[in-house]
């Protein structure tokens, strides 16, 4: 009997998730809108000045992420922020004239409303994301009547 017992448990121990295992998420955002643009997340509403990131025209922002098990994932917010919290709006800016604001999706806001959004179902819903900032992007964009900062 006491052979039985060892033996469940360690079977039962066998069972769990391995902690070496890792799934690895490739993300890139392309600017091939004719400008220069400037992303700014904003963490709890406020802008993080200090996580401003300027991509010239044709240039490419990519993070490669690893996820251990158990697995969270990751989104594109994964890019602009260290933590991955608290993000509630990404603003791109482009040549300092026209802006876009994305908000991320979540219970209260459907952000497949807005079909470019970068948080949008079909820009992270792979391990491999790759979202092109175009030039309808920029044509799209409000204006800012001057200076977007």
């Amino acid at each position: 009997m006491k052979k039985l017992i060892i033996i469940i448990l360690l079977g039962l121990l066998g069972c769990g998730p391995e902690s070496n295992e890792e799934k690895k998420y490739d993300y890139s955002v392309v600017n091939n809108s004719g400008v220069t643009v400037e992303i700014r997340p904003l963490v709890n509403g406020v802008k993080e000045i200090n996580n401003k990131i300027t991509l010239e025209n044709g240039k490419v922002l990519n993070k490669k992420l690893t996820d251990h098990a158990p697995y969270g994932g990751f989104s594109m917010g994964s890019l602009f922020t260290t933590t991955g919290c608290c993000l509630t709006h990404l603003e791109i800016t482009f040549n300092n004239s026209k802006k876009v604001i994305y908000t991320p999706c979540n219970e209260t806001f459907n952000c497949n409303t807005q079909p470019r959004n970068i948080f949008g179902s079909e820009f992270n819903n792979e391990q491999t994301e790759i979202y092109t900032i175009t030039a309808d992007d920029y044509q799209n964009a409000i204006d800012c009547g001057g200076n977007c900062n």
